[in-house]
């Protein structure tokens, strides 16, 4: 399972925070209540309370600080601050007041599965028409280039920046010529095609595509919490064991899409011929 992780941090921090999400991973499901999602983390989606999707969307789209992103749960509500929302809102200081509890780590990407799937057919070809009453045979000039893309499951669009740190590589199982992430490769080919009267024809193209599909995860560092009795701070999420070292939300996911490719590096599809009729005044008797 892979990890794949940005922030702003030095290399020597990056490999620390790395080998403390790999031991992460070994450790979690000891003692745990469920097992362990990608990267070892736990699932927190109708466990802890409030809209967990888009608390970690939220967390994770701010910008990382040379000590990791920062915020605030109310355990009560289930409502989710950013710090610089709490320091507003809630309290001027960066502390655990009441059912707010407060949090600081670092966000990361657990690849969670990756399939193949047809992509929608799209035009390839200019339409010819056949006015006439018998059939007629063409040749067609066809060109295509290969698409890539992500989406996320919630929140807004994500960014070109982050899409290339997270999908950018040889991700897409085993077969890796069929990832074809910012590989662009392009075709163009002629073909004869029969036209029936009154009608018009064009080629299309159906790519085959590969979506590989990643979880935010969420490395705790620090969680605090003062229930009245002073403050407590623990290095799991929500003072839990161990495997609850990283955490992540089941419904909070961002899919990464891009057509396949052949060994040749050609593109992966099916060409086929749309036919459409034509208005019937348009055409000869």
């Amino acid at each position: 399972m892979r990890l794949f992780r940005t922030s702003t941090l030095k290399k020597s921090a990056l490999a620390a925070a790395s080998a403390a999400l790999a031991v992460t991973g070994l450790l979690a499901g000891a003692g745990a209540a469920q097992a362990a999602g990608p990267g070892g983390a736990q699932n927190i989606r109708g466990v802890d309370p409030g809209n967990t999707d888009v608390m970690l969307d939220r967390l994770c789209g701010q910008e990382s600080s040379l000590t990791g992103v920062y915020g605030a749960l109310n355990v009560d509500t289930g409502e989710f601050k950013t710090q610089d929302e709490y320091l507003r809102d809630v309290v001027g200081l960066w502390v655990p007041a009441g059912p707010w509890e407060l949090f600081r780590g670092w966000c990361g990407y657990a690849q969670a599965s990756t399939w193949s799937v047809k992509g929608e057919p799209v035009r390839t070809s200019e339409w010819t028409g056949n006015h006439g009453t018998t059939e007629d045979k063409v040749t067609f000039v066809s060109g295509y280039s290969t698409k890539t893309f992500a989406k996320k499951s919630v929140g807004a669009s994500i960014s070109l920046s982050l899409a290339k740190s997270i999908f950018s590589g040889t991700l897409g199982g085993s077969a890796g010529y069929e990832w074809g992430w910012e590989k662009t490769s392009s075709f163009e080919r002629r073909s004869e095609k029969s036209i029936p009267p009154c009608t018009q024809v064009a080629t299309t193209w159906t790519p085959y595509q590969r979506v590989v599909r990643v979880n935010p995860v969420f490395y705790v560092e620090d969680y605090q919490w003062n229930k009245g009795d002073g403050d407590v701070t623990a290095h799991t999420w929500r003072g839990r064991d161990a495997s609850w070292k990283t955490i992540y939300s089941y419904g909070y996911y961002i899919d990464g899409i891009s057509d396949k490719l052949l060994p040749s590096g050609q593109p992966d599809g099916r060409e086929d011929k749309w036919q459409e009729s034509l208005d019937p005044k348009s055409c000869a008797k």
